[in-house]
């Protein structure tokens, strides 16, 4: 089986107690079927001093999971943010979602693609740290090819236009603004393609959207009321984003000094794009939903930019760190809840802060 991965990916680790968050705390955690019975043997044993917790601490009825604490945090977590099981019973009988975590997969047949998601802040460094353009690594792996059906002309066509993509996001002999407003454009072109039953793609000269003169605060408090009737995993989350929509011509107004503060790091953003249309644009391959995940793409990058516009505001400098937060607070708001992450990917077809236009100046006005 053909396996790709970001060039990154082999180099993770988890940093365990030195993270200043945890991937053990707020989550409810579930444990597949073979470590749940597994912990359950373990149970019974009366001479066993580990297994009373594996007794008291899991539910084993329904779906098994992890019986969290008042305060939200995994029972195993101990006092310095260690995993008991792991101390007790060893890496290899972590259940399937710890040991996972925070990676990501996707199978089509022999083809398989894996990445780290943001909800980890070792993982945004990963991706964040280096100024080079995010590339890709293709190897061999031995794992037996899925089963489940697909169309495999479709997806050979959306991997040319991820590339396509790529290329486009990577060019940095155009402004940032440009290349997003490209990338919207070329997701026009194919997202008609396909509904038409055009394949393959064909690639027309891109090129920016001249502006719509669309109300750019009005559609900024619209998309940030959106997201504040979303369930938040964080409880500090919507008052995070009401500050932000409370004081947008203030923050607005600071825009040009956080460009120039970034103007050596607007490489950030680049890869942010590239990592959401990684992460997202081949599961066109199931619904054909091309448009959505890319207005996904910029849509998440214009959010995360203006968190950090908030804080540089505030604190008149920006580092590295403060990128990192703020990338894992959207993903873990976002990505990592199904019913978040299929709401936006739905009001990116039926909200009119969603629409080309709105987007279109959204970019011009934020990049």
């Amino acid at each position: 089986m053909k396996h790709t991965t970001p060039f990154f990916y082999s180099s993770f680790a988890c940093t365990a107690s030195n993270c200043s968050d945890s991937c053990c705390i707020d989550w409810e955690i579930d444990i597949d079927q073979k470590t749940a019975s597994y912990y359950h043997t373990l149970s019974k044993k009366e001479d066993f001093s580990f297994g009373k917790r594996l007794k008291e601490e899991i539910s084993y009825q329904d779906i098994p999971h992890f019986i969290l604490t008042p305060n939200e945090r995994c029972p195993f977590l101990n006092h310095q943010n260690l995993c008991d099981i792991y101390i007790h019973l060893g890496e290899k009988h972590l259940c399937e979602i710890c040991t996972q975590h925070p990676r990501f997969h996707e199978w089509f047949g022999d083809y398989k693609e894996s990445g780290l998601g943001l909800c980890c802040e070792e993982a945004a460094r990963l991706l964040l740290s280096s100024p080079e353009p995010l590339t890709f690594r293709t190897t061999v792996i031995e794992e037996e090819e899925d089963k489940t059906p697909f169309d495999k002309v479709l997806l050979d066509q959306l991997l040319c236009l991820r590339k396509e993509m790529f290329t486009l996001l990577q060019d940095r002999t155009k402004t940032f603004s440009s290349r997003l407003s490209s990338l919207l454009f070329l997701a026009e072109q194919a997202q008609q393609q396909l509904d038409n039953g055009d394949l393959p793609f064909s690639f027309s000269q891109t090129s920016s959207f001249s502006s719509f003169d669309t109300n750019l605060v009005e559609n900024l408090d619209l998309l940030l009321c959106f997201l504040q009737t979303l369930e938040p995993i964080d409880l500090g989350w919507p008052d995070r984003l009401s500050c932000i929509q409370k004081e947008l011509p203030v923050l607005l107004s600071n825009r040009e000094q956080f460009l120039s503060a970034l103007h050596e790091r607007m490489y950030e953003y680049e890869h942010l794009c590239v990592y959401f249309l990684y992460r997202y644009l081949l599961k066109a391959t199931w619904d054909e939903d091309i448009l959505s995940r890319v207005k996904f793409a910029i849509f998440s990058v214009s959010i995360i930019f203006l968190l950090g516009l908030c804080d540089f505001s505030k604190n008149r400098r920006y580092s590295l760190l403060d990128q990192i937060q703020n990338t894992k607070a959207y993903s873990k708001e976002i990505e990592y809840c199904d019913e978040n992450l299929e709401s936006v990917l739905e009001q990116s077809w039926n909200l009119p802060a969603f629409s080309t236009a709105a987007l279109m100046d959204l970019i011009s006005a934020l990049f």
